[in-house]
């Protein structure tokens, strides 16, 4: 009898605890189900988030090699107009690049003027402003541009004066000559050249450049 009531005592002890350590376990096994596993990747983004950033001064004067993004027409553009570039080679201080290769970089359209008649040539001038640095940073740059178009004045004034000349009965026919129009200025896309850094300029690095 005794025997009996110990196996039975026994038993009941098994399942109360035994369900106690259950309920127990399985906020711990939601909790480890929850962990997510640490993978290379998300060390590295730990590890970049703790590095300070480097200052690198790109000293005045240095020069950025550029090319025209697309084709500018002094026909298709106006004064104040900003127009785009593309950097050609990597600008570094040291071992450093500081402004990468396809950067961009704007100018500013200070005159353009279409082709006009009795052959007056059109004509673009504009001024360089910034480039963009590897940290999203404006450096300034210095350059002026111009293009002049392909100018006919000189033969159409020739032409008026021999047709005045020689045919005096149909003179005012000449006029019309007036009417043939110089050609506008353009830049070709991919048109290079070279600007300046006009001021010491601090760009900010991390570990990667």
């Amino acid at each position: 009898m005794r025997q009996s009531i110990s196996i039975s005592l026994a038993i009941l002890l098994l399942t109360y605890f035994g369900g106690v350590c259950g309920v127990a376990a399985t906020p711990i096994q939601r909790e480890q189900q929850s962990v997510q596993p640490l993978t290379n990747q998300t060390v590295l983004i730990l590890a970049k988030s703790d590095l300070p950033a480097v200052a690198v001064t790109i000293p005045r004067g240095t020069v950025v090699e550029l090319e025209t993004a697309y084709r500018i027409s002094s026909q298709e553009i106006e004064p104040g107009e900003a127009i785009s570039f593309k950097v050609v080679n990597p600008v570094r201080v040291g071992e450093k690049t500081v402004i990468a290769i396809g950067a961009i970089a704007t100018g500013r359209v200070v005159r353009a003027s279409r082709g006009g008649h009795f052959g007056r040539a059109g004509r673009l001038v504009w001024t360089m402003e910034t480039v963009n640095a590897v940290d999203d940073s404006r450096v300034p740059i210095q350059a002026t541009g111009r293009r002049v178009g392909d100018s006919k004045g000189a033969k159409v004034a020739t032409k008026i004066v021999v047709t005045g000349a020689l045919l005096w009965p149909i003179a005012p026919v000449a006029l019309l000559h007036g009417f043939k129009r110089g050609e506008n200025a353009y830049l070709a896309q991919g048109h290079r050249f070279e600007v300046a850094v006009s001021a010491d300029s601090i760009v900010r690095l991390g570990s990667v450049q």
